[in-house]
């Protein structure tokens, strides 16, 4: 998935700045269980990360602005209530 400002990138410019590019993807299934239960004993707090708090009847909006990448939208906390 690119960012929908981003659809190419040139290699060519990085080489000439002598840049060096690292990617790849996350390996979720392998680092996810540790981070949920240090969130889960308190040697974590994910909630410095949130920065907005969303009804649930808004969500398709909220992924929008989060899908964008727009100013300020981190973590979004959807609320059922």
């Amino acid at each position: 998935m690119f960012s929908p400002d981003l659809t190419s990138f040139s290699i060519g410019a990085a080489t000439n700045k002598n840049l060096t590019l690292r990617s790849g993807n996350c390996d979720h299934r392998s680092v996810t269980p540790p981070l949920v239960e240090r969130v889960a004993a308190g040697i974590f707090d994910p909630t410095p990360f949130v920065t907005q708090h969303e009804p649930i009847t808004d969500v398709v909006d909220a992924y929008l602005h989060f899908d964008r990448r727009d100013e300020g939208w981190l973590k979004t906390v959807l609320h059922t209530q």
